[in-house]
């Protein structure tokens, strides 16, 4: 039997992206979306149906995947803590075939973990986000299913688009985490100019010098600026405050 997704029906995939923003909060929900609609487009009949799984790898953090199905994402995890499949390779330049005897010896440890989870073959698609991330799509079929020329071109073709897809998801996943850190920010400026102020009051400095100490303090006691200066003001007698709070001009 040869596991398929929706053959025949020649449409040009070029021109799509798969919609994994609406309803996700971060990169890992992305991801959920982007193995189940894997599974809904390859999988093939219900008596057959294969699963997916997908991992993502990003220079300075920790890789993150999601499957289609519990075992499909156990697979995946047990992989990122195995370091000897092809999704744990992150960087994939060509498809790869493995679970067939003739796969190669570096993942023969991976065919033994994919007949433990109930699987056959897998069939591992590199997806293209460059430059600061890697991906591979794994596509996985039960023990007496296999791939065919034409899936393994669906596979493809499917992965084209599901690079640019999770690549715009993770582009405005960022966005979103910078908005966040900077309604940060902006929310502690108040306390920050006070206790600038008061500092400037004790110390007969400049506003950047103040900041400085600051910042100093943060360092330091490896806490955020803005902590320091909310412990500084509730050190602060009230009416002291408030007369910090009075316009004044910062040098």
């Amino acid at each position: 039997m040869v596991a398929g997704g929706h053959r025949g029906a020649g449409q040009d995939r070029q021109g799509f992206l798969l919609d994994l923003v609406t309803d996700t909060d971060d990169d890992a929900q992305s991801l959920l979306k982007l193995a189940r609609a894997a599974a809904k487009a390859l999988g093939g009949p219900a008596e057959h149906a294969a699963d997916c799984a997908v991992t993502l790898h990003r220079k300075g953090s920790a890789p993150a995947s999601a499957g289609s199905s519990a075992a499909a994402t156990a697979l995946a995890e047990a992989e990122e803590a195995h370091v000897d499949g092809p999704m744990a390779q992150g960087a994939l330049s060509r498809i790869v075939v493995v679970g067939t005897t003739a796969s190669p010896p570096r993942w023969q440890a991976y065919r033994r973990r994919l007949q433990e989870h109930g699987y056959g073959l897998a069939l591992a698609v590199p997806l293209r986000l460059e430059p600061e991330a890697t991906g591979v799509l794994v596509l996985l079929v039960p023990a007496g299913a296999g791939f065919d020329s034409h899936l393994v071109q669906e596979a493809q073709s499917f992965a084209e688009v599901a690079s640019r897809s999770l690549k715009l998801a993770l582009d405005v996943h960022a966005v979103n985490r910078a908005g966040d850190n900077l309604k940060e920010v902006l929310e502690g400026r108040t306390s920050i100019d006070v206790a600038c102020g008061v500092i400037m009051a004790q110390n007969r400095c400049s506003y950047s010098e103040a900041f400085g100490k600051l910042a100093s303090a943060s360092r330091q006691r490896s806490v955020k600026v803005r902590s320091v200066a909310e412990g500084i003001l509730k050190a602060v007698p009230t009416a002291a405050l408030a007369a910090q709070l009075e316009p004044q001009t910062f040098a």
